[in-house]
């Protein structure tokens, strides 16, 4: 079964409305599935400040400083503020970046990178005040490779309102995501392939709710996410 976000929230609301007269605020108690498929995809996404603003801006920044700071065993950090306003999605994040960069023999041959992040970002539904660290290994670096090779995790935890119909509950969530050979390309910036995991645990204050699930990305500005056998588009942009 393929689910695209769009046909999701469609769903969601025709549901809602259909039972808006009879519910209060009270009776939203449950993490739904799509809230969990909405705060996963906001932690890969670019303009929440997930794993593509992340791979897609540090490949920009080691593509333009490798010929002057290709130094072994050399660390170096950097950080700047992002921030996005979309039609559905806005954001405002501080990121901090250090890496260091590993010979072989005297040649750069990978990077240890660390990324740390904070911010809030919200969109129709959910309005999130967050905090992540991600740690991965970079490889491909060397000139003649046309891509880079990230390897490692992101774990974002943070407290969310959900709203649904005027309904809203508070939760704090923990993401995370453990991502192999997700495949940068050097010219566009852009993730072609790999895969990951998503294990995400919320509480609403008296209950515990887990997920877990998989994720292919295919390229082309998109990923997709199997959660328990649900299969969904995610744009992660």
């Amino acid at each position: 079964m393929t689910i695209t976000r769009s046909t999701l929230f469609t769903a969601t609301l025709i549901i809602g409305s259909s039972f808006m007269t009879s519910c209060s605020k009270e009776e939203i108690k449950n993490v739904s599935e799509e809230d969990a498929v909405e705060l996963i995809e906001a932690s890969l996404q670019g303009n929440t400040a997930g794993v593509n603003e992340t791979v897609t801006k540090y490949s920009e920044l080691l593509i333009t400083d490798y010929a002057t700071n290709a130094n072994c065993n050399q660390s170096y950090d950097t950080s700047y503020t992002f921030s996005y306003a979309g039609a559905i999605a806005q954001s405002s994040y501080s990121i901090n970046w250090g890496y260091l960069m590993e010979c072989n023999l005297g040649i750069p041959s990978s990077i240890a990178l660390n990324a740390s992040c904070s911010g809030t970002y919200s969109t129709g539904r959910i309005t999130s005040n967050d905090n992540s660290v991600a740690n991965m290994i970079v490889t491909g670096i060397e000139p003649s490779s046309s891509m880079l090779i990230f390897s490692g995790y992101l774990y974002r935890n943070g407290s969310q309102t959900i709203t649904i119909n005027s309904n809203t509950q508070e939760i704090t969530s923990i993401i995370t995501l453990n991502l192999t050979d997700l495949t940068v390309n050097k010219t566009s910036y852009e993730i072609e392939s790999g895969t990951g995991t998503a294990i995400l645990t919320a509480n609403n204050g008296s209950e515990t709710f887990s997920f877990s699930g998989n994720i292919v990305f295919n390229g082309g500005g998109s990923a997709t996410l199997i959660l328990n056998g649900n299969t969904y588009t995610i744009n992660l942009n």
